[in-house]
C-alpha cells in the first residue's frame, strides 16, 4: 500500500493523509472480499447453480494446519470458473475435524436445502484422511449427500502412478540416487556451484538447475532435472574430472568425484538417461495439460488414452532421445565424452518400464479412487462404477466425441441421399 501511494504521488495525484497504512489496506481488502463473497453466494443460491468444492491441506508460515477451500461454479450465466473461497484454520487433522470445519464453512454462506440440491462434486488429493473408504472426508460427505461425485486429483494420481513404476522397475532406484547426490552436491556448496558455472562458461553452454527426480514434486520438475543433465552433460564431466584431479581437495573428495564421473560416463547411465528423458517429457506434458483451468473430464480422458498409446508404442519403438543414445552407444561417445562400461549399474529395461507405466496409468488414472495394484484387474463396485459410467456419459454431450463432419460425406456416398436422415436419426437414438 505505501509503495502504491508513492507511485500515485509521483504521478501528481493528491492522495490526502488518511487510509495510507498496511493495516488499513488489509481492512479494505477484507471488506471488499466479504461483500463479494456475499454477492457470489446470493447469486448461486437464488439461481440454484451447481457447486463443486475443491480442498487441499496446507501449512502456514507459523506451522498451523489450514484447509484451502476453493469453489467451482457458473456465475452470472458465464462459463464455470474456479475461485478461492476461504482459508480455514483446523483444530485437528482427522477426517472428522476436516469434515466439521468444511461443513461449517459452507453452512455460513449456503443453506442445507441448497447444498442438498446443488452440491454435486467434491475434489481432493489422495490422502487417506480424504479418501478413506470408512471414515474419510469424502465418505462422510457422501453419507450427507448421496449423489455427490468425488474426484481424486488427476495430477496427484499421475504422481502416484510414477511412484508405483519406481517400485516395480529395477534400475530406477540407482538413477534416482545419482540425481539425489547431484542435488545435494551443488545445492549445499556455493563453491561447487561456482566451479560448475566456470566449466559451463568454458564450453559455452548455459547452465541449467539440477533438482531431484521422481520425488514428491510434480513430474514436470523431474523432467527439468533430467533435461539439465542431458544438456549439461559435457559440463558435468569436465567439472567431475577437474575436481577428481584437484590436489587441493582431500582424497575422500577426489574419490567421490571420480565415482560420480564413472557413473556419468558409463554407457548404462546414458542409456537410462535417454529412456527417462523420453518418458518424463511425455509425462510432464500430460501433467501441464491436466493443470489447465479449462480442462474437462472427457478431454482429460482423451489425453490419457493418447498417452497410453504413446507408451505402448515405446515398448518396441524408441523415442527421439533414446534414438540419439543408440547412435552414441554405437560410436562409444556422447556429446564428445568417451563412454565406458560400468558393471555396477543396473540398466532399465525399456519394455518392462513402459509396460509398467501403461498398466499403472490405467489403474491409477481411469478410476475415481486410486489403487496401487497394477498386476491384476480391479473390480469396481458401487460409487466407483457409477462415477466411471458418469464419465462415459459425459462424452455424449462433449463436442469432441461427436461424429466428424466427414461422416456426412460417407452417408451421402454410401447410403444415398434418401437414407441419410434415417441413419442420422438412428445414431442420435443410440447416443
Amino acid at each position: 500500500m505505501p509503495i502504491d501511494l508513492n507511485v500515485q504521488k509521483l504521478n501528481g495525484l493528491n492522495v490526502g493523509r488518511v487510509l495510507h497504512s498496511n493495516k488499513t489496506c488489509g481492512e479494505i481488502i477484507d471488506h471488499i472480499a466479504h461483500e463479494l463473497k456475499k454477492k457470489m453466494a446470493k447469486d448461486m443460491t437464488e439461481n440454484q447453480r451447481k457447486l463443486c468444492v475443491l480442498v487441499d491441506e496446507s501449512t502456514t508460515i507459523s506451522g498451523k494446519t489450514v484447509l484451502v477451500v476453493c469453489l467451482r461454479s457458473a456465475l452470472a450465466d458465464a462459463e464455470p470458473e474456479t475461485f478461492f473461497w476461504e482459508l480455514i484454520e483446523l483444530d485437528g487433522t482427522t477426517a472428522d475435524d476436516i469434515t466439521k470445519a468444511l461443513m461449517e464453512c459452507l453452512g455460513r454462506d449456503f443453506n442445507e436445502d441448497f447444498l442438498g440440491q446443488c452440491f454435486v462434486s467434491f475434489a481432493c488429493d489422495g490422502a487417506s484422511v480424504m479418501l478413506g473408504k470408512r471414515t474419510g472426508v469424502a465418505t462422510q460427505l457422501c453419507s450427507k449427500f448421496p449423489s455427490l461425485f468425488v474426484w481424486h486429483c488427476s495430477n496427484h494420481r499421475l504422481e502416484l502412478a510414477v511412484r508405483d513404476v519406481v517400485k516395480e522397475v529395477s534400475g530406477l532406484n540407482h538413477f534416482q540416487i545419482f540425481f539425489d547426490k547431484l542435488y545435494s552436491l551443488f545445492h549445499a556448496s556455493p563453491k561447487n556451484q561456482r566451479q560448475l558455472a566456470q566449466c559451463a562458461q568454458a564450453v559455452g553452454q548455459r547452465l541449467l538447475v539440477i533438482g531431484r527426480v521422481l520425488s514428491i514434486r510434480w513430474v514436470a520438475s523431474s523432467e527439468r532435472s533430467v533435461r539439465a543433465v542431458w544438456e549439461n552433460y559435457r559440463v558435468l564431466h569436465d567439472h567431475f574430472t577437474n575436481a577428481a584431479n584437484d590436489t587441493s581437495r582431500d582424497s575422500r573428495d577426489r574419490a567421490k568425484y571420480k565415482g560420480l564421473d564413472d557413473v556419468l560416463t558409463s554407457a548404462t547411465f546414458v542409456s537410462n538417461l535417454g529412456l527417462m528423458y523420453d518418458a518424463l517429457t511425455e509425462l510432464s506434458d500430460l501433467s501441464r495439460q491436466l493443470q489447465k483451468r479449462e480442462m474437462t473430464l472427457p478431454t482429460a480422458d482423451r489425453l490419457l488414452t493418447r498417452e497410453i498409446r504413446v507408451f505402448e508404442s515405446m515398448v518396441t519403438m524408441p523415442g527421439p532421445h533414446m534414438t540419439t543414445v543408440h547412435t552414441a552407444l554405437a560410436e562409444k561417445s556422447f556429446k564428445g565424452v568417451a563412454l565406458r562400461e560400468n558393471g555396477r549399474l543396473v540398466q532399465i529395461h525399456a519394455g518392462q518400464f513402459f509396460r509398467s507405466m501403461v498398466e499403472n496409468l490405467r489403474h491409477r488414472m481411469t478410476s475415481t479412487t486410486s489403487s496401487h495394484v497394477s498386476t491384476r484387474e480391479i473390480p469396481l463396485h458401487g460409487r466407483e462404477a457409477r462415477d466411471n459410467q458418469l464419465i462415459q456419459d459425459m462424452k455424449v454431450i462433449h463436442p469432441g466425441s461427436w461424429p466428424e463432419e466427414e461422416l456426412d460425406h460417407v452417408w451421402r456416398d454410401e447410403a444415398g441421399e434418401g437414407d441419410k436422415n434415417g441413419t442420422a436419426i438412428s445414431i442420435e437414438i443410440e447416443l
